[in-house]
């Protein structure tokens, strides 16, 4: 997967945007990409912008760590419509 594969399956499923590399707004509970000298980090943040929990992950390519994004925006996205549905 790249970037752009990413960025189709995310507007097609409606999903919550995530951040990749500093681009996009932080929200509380949303889905970060990062790259570093260590690899690429994925992790949902908290309400500070920092690491929610246990949710980081390293990975050692972008193409793991982009499917790793899909797979938290959708958990993330899913669970966000779970709340407004109920609290509707």
């Amino acid at each position: 997967m790249d970037i752009d594969e990413l960025k189709r399956i995310v507007r097609e499923e409606d999903l919550e945007v995530p951040v990749l590399y500093g681009v996009g707004e932080r929200q509380s509970e949303g889905v970060v990409l990062e790259r570093d000298d260590t690899g690429w980090k994925v992790y949902v943040s908290d309400e500070r912008g920092g690491v929610l929990g246990k949710t980081l992950r390293t990975f050692d390519n972008e193409p793991e760590a982009l499917e790793y994004v899909l797979q938290k925006a959708r958990q993330g996205t899913r669970y966000h419509r779970a709340l407004r549905a109920r609290s509707a």
